[in-house]
């Protein structure tokens, strides 16, 4: 029988389209698992195909296409594939016989694959399940719970978890937190990784449930520790999604009932406190922890979150009470630690080439600005050290917490690197350089400045500028602290003639700390940019203090113990000069003519794009 070019064509090109399907078949698999578990995946369907080819060779074949067999199967004409190259076409369709053996061998082939639909989780199950004697029923209850859950689906995973959840109330199984973290470790590493946020959402529900029951606080603490752990894996596995920020908000929210139920309970125990604290921290570690597995964008996104939540959680909370007002600053204090813990983790590749607008969006850098006015201490030292974290590029801050006046700044040791000017950090700071400015000069007048405060502040400027690497931000910060010498200033020669007070002490200590910032500033900025002028000036003021207003230097202005003899009024010799610092500036290239411009400080500014 003659052979059909265009058939056998046909029926080539067929086969050729499945084989390439086979491992198709095998990468779309793999998609719908754990990345961990792709390659494995793809082993699978070459086995298969294997074990199917050898099949097919040997039986398969002969049992399902001998022209001499019977209606239903075929005989052993073609065992091991004898006889096919002996006949030259199969039946009427005008092809050659081997053509018609090898499409259906790969058409098999491909839908022995097709029917592959365990994940590579389970065939370790069944690998495992082989080995596993009905006389351990531990290992024999762990089998079966994975296997449970690796077959699964989104719409039955919830009649899954909840007997589970149930049997650890009924039981009393929560505490301690071993077992109930084991089984859920169990069922994260078993689940497809998109459902693990099912997990999650059900496990919210449940420690929600206990809220409303007001049930002792540990077994909440037991229930958030497993949280944690499934936040963590999630994060690792498939990062944060629209549900997982949903979560977050809820989580926040349990913690603000913990700390009202602490502050507002008839129960004022120290082991019911000690409960309260310990969900509270489980709280903060969970969004901690999760955020510090993410990628760098979602962890900005996970802090802007965070403190656009505080004002929202703060809504319809009446302070009738001292203890109510402590219970929002704790709530507060807690959160901003939680942006700090994540700031400081917030490490890229590119990170030296990220621009400023990037790291900070306005959604993050407003209420940071607005809370560096805070009236608690507290809040503003914490707010300091998380932009000191986003603002850090080249690790500068370990070599500057601390306010210094070295003579040869080679002591601090700082990183040598250089880098070019980034010109978008050079117009962030140009165009909302302004209202930071306004925001930290208001922050380092508060009288209740501690001195870690003036360290923070002092490490932040010396960010900026170095960060920046633009004359015009050095130029901007310098005028900074001449306004702010001229305020204090005119503040100390008005005590003068005014009888000393407690309050007047306080402000005396923070304006000695202050002037004490400004001197260490200027020396190293003055140095480290090599203005000679202006260093000389700088060494002059700093000889002068040591010999008339050593209380005017570190570490003397930052002690509380304030000598009475000091006077109030500081002399003109110990205090920096602005013009000559200009002159200085002016002669090294500098724009000074915004020295001109008196510093308005604009609190209520914000950012507008």
């Amino acid at each position: 029988m003659d052979v059909d070019s265009a058939s056998l064509t046909w029926v080539l090109i067929s086969a050729a389209l499945v084989w390439i399907m086979i491992p198709g078949i095998g990468l779309f698999y793999s998609g719908m698992t754990k990345r961990k578990s792709a390659l494995s995946l793809l082993w699978l369907s070459l086995m298969t195909t294997a074990v199917t080819s050898f099949q097919w060779f040997a039986i398969g074949y002969s049992l399902s296409f001998s022209l001499t067999g019977s209606r239903f199967i075929g005989n052993f004409a073609h065992i091991v594939s004898m006889n096919i190259l002996n006949e030259s076409t199969f039946g009427a369709a005008h092809i050659p016989h081997i053509a018609f053996y090898i499409f259906q061998l790969i058409t098999t082939s491909s839908q022995d694959n097709l029917g592959i639909t365990t994940a590579p989780e389970q065939i370790e199950l069944i690998e495992r399940g082989s080995t596993i004697n009905n006389d351990n029923p531990a290992l024999l209850a762990e089998s079966v719970l994975r296997d449970l859950f690796c077959r699964a689906h989104l719409n039955n995973i919830t009649a899954c978890v909840q007997p589970i959840l149930i049997h650890l109330d009924n039981h009393a199984k929560w505490i301690p937190v071993d077992f109930p973290k084991y089984i859920f470790s169990e069922i994260m590493n078993s689940i497809k990784h998109h459902n693990s946020y099912l997990i999650i959402e059900l496990l919210l529900g449940h420690l929600e449930k206990h809220f409303h029951q007001q049930d002792t606080t540990n077994i909440k603490t037991s229930i958030m520790n497993v949280i944690q752990d499934c936040m963590v894996f999630a994060a690792a596995n498939t990062g944060a999604g629209s549900t997982m920020f949903t979560g977050i908000s809820r989580l926040l929210k349990f913690l603000r009932k913990s700390f009202q139920i602490q502050y507002s309970s008839n129960d004022n125990s120290l082991t019911n406190n000690q409960y309260e604290h310990e969900f509270q921290t489980a709280v903060i570690n969970g969004i901690g922890d999760f955020a510090e597995k993410l990628p760098d964008f979602q962890m900005m996104e996970i802090m802007q979150f965070i403190i656009t939540s505080l004002a929202t959680l703060n809504q319809g909370y009446e302070e009738t009470t001292n203890d109510s007002k402590d219970a929002t600053l704790k709530l507060q204090l807690l959160l901003l630690k939680t942006v700090k813990k994540v700031a400081a983790t917030y490490q890229t590749v590119h990170r030296r080439e990220t621009s400023t607008q990037t790291t900070f969006p306005h959604q993050l850098f407003d209420p940071l600005l607005k809370m560096l006015s805070a009236p608690e201490p507290e809040v503003r030292l914490i707010v300091l050290e998380i932009l000191q974290s986003l603002v850090d590029r080249r690790q500068y801050s370990d070599k500057l917490r601390k306010i210094k006046l070295p003579k040869d700044i080679s002591q601090l040791e700082l990183p040598t690197e250089t880098k070019a000017n980034r010109l978008f950090d050079i117009a962030f700071m140009k165009k909302f350089g302004r209202q930071f400015l306004s925001q930290l000069y208001q922050c380092i007048l508060m009288d209740n400045n501690t001195k870690d405060i003036f360290h923070a502040t002092y490490c932040l400027m010396n960010l900026v500028t170095l960060e920046a690497g633009d004359k015009d931000v050095l130029v901007d910060v310098i005028h900074f602290c001449f306004e702010i010498q001229s305020n204090i200033t005119k503040i100390s020669d008005s005590y003068g003639d005014l009888h000393q007070s407690s309050q007047k002490k306080s402000s005396r200590v923070n304006h000695h700390s202050i002037h004490a910032l400004i001197a260490a500033y200027f020396n190293l900025m003055s140095k480290l940019n090599g203005i000679r002028a202006f260093s000389h000036h700088v060494d002059e003021v700093v000889r002068n203090r040591e010999r008339y207003a050593p209380y005017l230097l570190p570490p003397t202005a930052f002690s509380s113990n304030i000598d009475e003899t000091i006077p109030y009024r500081i002399p003109k010799d110990c205090l920096f000069s602005q013009e000559s610092v200009a002159n200085a500036l002016d002669a090294s290239g500098h724009d000074t003519s915004r020295f001109d411009r008196e510093f308005r400080p604009e609190p209520g500014m914000l950012f507008i794009y």
